[in-house]
């Protein structure tokens, strides 16, 4: 009798052979099927954290024989103790193993793009001088190998980044679909911590903080021309976010700043004097408050009155040359409270001060995550407000569009 030959299951096989469920060899970068076919080659997000497909026989067998698991073999960093989750670097490391028994792995070459593109451009996005740089090129990504969820969210911002910026279109609706991916699986991760912070995880923690706070400002938003008010609840859901993630991290904070993630801490408060037409602007601001609280008993003054000191404070540092993108969320951290429910109750004074939000975006806009949300922002409100209010968005209309902002509305 013949024997049956044996047949090896394709546990990581790529998108378009599991599609067409045919058997896919899991070359990398592009399997034998695809090649031949012409076909886009993508693996899913399930082997996303795997620096090898498999697991070799080899060290299967001498798992077992060592009682030290199983016998069934991790298929992802997720799943695996942290300093097992890296095997095939544990191998490079002279740990007595020679190159002759030790096995051919395929790499994914999809995740190590988007750690080489973090480690030469991403980390800009989060940085602000040369002192954090460090921190976040080499410091962070050093971090991101003990805790899953962080290298998730390196993987995610580095993905979102070349689906916003990447020179090639045609593969920027595939980078967007591992950012989604990588993202959705750092936020599970991330949430199950959220009640355990402690030194051991806290700079991950606190760099995820930064990073999500980040990718949720760069995701892309269809703009929805019909409803302005799409726009106002986009950046609404922004600002909870940033403050929330923020509050997460506040308990670590003296034991970070004593850390090699001081520089990030240390933030350079630049203030400088407004010029003219903003320290009117203020004014204004301050004095129309006042009209309406003595006009309204229910109108929410010293609300108000702490997010127009929040507006010219962000002024003072943008005029002082300070344009790293913790602008954008030390705003909302220092927002009261309650100012974000008068935003959900849509109250014209709070649509003003969002409208002020946006010149701080203005200055940020050479940042590809803020790009557009100045105009979006600037446009929306202008529709929102009538005629008793606009006049006290106007300086922060020609901040943004330019003194014909008005010819600009209909073609924007």
């Amino acid at each position: 009798m013949a024997l049956r030959r044996p047949h090896r299951k394709s546990r990581h096989g790529c998108l378009e052979c599991k599609r067409r469920r045919v058997k896919c060899d899991e070359a990398r970068p592009t399997c034998s099927n695809c090649a031949k076919r012409h076909s886009e080659c993508e693996y899913g997000s399930s082997s996303s954290l795997l620096w090898a497909n498999e697991e070799p026989a080899v060290a299967r067998q001498s798992s077992r024989a060592s009682g030290s698991d199983s016998g069934h073999p991790s298929d992802s960093i997720l799943s695996s103790p942290p300093a097992d989750s890296l095997g095939i670097l544990g191998r490079l490391s002279g740990d007595g193993v020679t190159a002759a028994t030790t096995p051919t792995a395929a790499l994914n070459l999809h995740d190590l793009e988007l750690m080489m593109h973090w480690c030469n451009d991403t980390y800009h996005t989060l940085s602000r001088n040369e002192r954090t740089d460090l921190v976040w090129r080499n410091v962070v990504p050093e971090e991101a190998l003990s805790h899953p969820f962080l290298m998730h969210g390196i993987l995610a911002l580095s993905a979102l980044h070349l689906a916003r910026t990447g020179p090639e279109p045609s593969r920027r609706a595939a980078y967007l679909n591992r950012a989604v991916t990588h993202q959705n699986q750092a936020l599970a991760l991330f949430r199950e911590l959220l009640g355990d912070i402690n030194e051991s995880n806290a700079k991950a923690m606190f760099a995820f903080a930064g990073i999500v706070v980040v990718y949720t400002f760069g995701f892309p938003h269809t703009p929805d021309v019909q409803d302005p008010w799409t726009c106002v609840d986009d950046l609404y859901q922004v600002l909870v976010l940033t403050r929330g993630v923020q509050q997460v991290i506040r308990s670590p904070a003296d034991y970070l700043s004593h850390s090699n993630f001081a520089p990030i801490l240390q933030v350079e408060e630049v203030h400088a004097r407004l010029p003219d037409d903003a320290t009117a602007t203020i004014n204004n601001l301050h004095e129309a408050n006042e009209v309406c609280g003595a006009r309204d008993q229910s109108h929410e003054t010293e609300v108000y009155t702490a997010t127009i000191d929040n507006v010219a404070e962000m002024l003072s540092w943008v005029y002082g040359g300070m344009t790293a993108s913790v602008i954008a969320g030390r705003w909302a951290i220092k927002l009261p409270p309650r100012f974000l429910e008068l935003l959900r109750e849509r109250e014209p004074m709070a649509l003003v001060m969002l409208a002020h939000f946006g010149v701080l975006l203005q200055f940020l806009k050479h940042r590809w995550c803020f790009d557009e949300w100045c105009v979006r922002v600037a446009k929306a409100v202008w529709m929102l407000l009538d005629d008793q209010w606009r006049p006290l968005v106007h300086w922060a209309m020609i901040g943004i569009l330019g003194e014909n902002y008005l010819e600009k509305m209909d073609t924007l």
